[in-house]
């Protein structure tokens, strides 16, 4: 069985709107793997909320291809220590610390282009 990978928000986004490149590599990723692709729900929350008028179907398709990986009580106290290490509270950072959190917790690997985003020790991060 192949890695595991956790879309980020910003690639969620970028294959809605039909970004060539992130497209390919979100397809690579898929045949890497060899099992569905995940996001967090945070990032469905984030995506969501975003989403153009019209673009509700395509959400809705992308959003069925894919594991959401849900928000627990182990993820909520990994994410917080997250924080505390940075010795940040900034609610801003929350997503960010949550979404590294399930990440790590679930073995896998974040796929983001906001790597400064997560500088969190021990957080695996592609594209590399």
């Amino acid at each position: 069985m192949g890695a595991r990978y956790l879309l980020d928000s910003d690639v969620l986004i970028w294959v809605l709107r039909n970004r060539k490149e992130t497209v390919s590599m979100v397809q690579r990723l898929l045949e890497e793997s060899g099992e569905p692709l995940s996001c967090s729900a945070l990032s469905a929350i984030e995506v969501w909320v975003g989403a153009k008028p019209g673009e509700e179907t395509k959400t809705d398709i992308l959003f069925s291809s894919l594991d959401t990986v849900p928000v627990d009580g182990g993820i909520a106290r990994r994410a917080a220590g997250l924080l505390r290490a940075r010795r940040t509270r900034e609610t801003g950072d929350w997503v960010d610390a949550m979404i590294a959190a399930s990440a790590m917790i679930h073995g896998m690997t974040l796929v983001t282009y906001n790597r400064k985003d997560y500088p969190y020790p021990g957080i695996s991060l592609y594209p590399t």
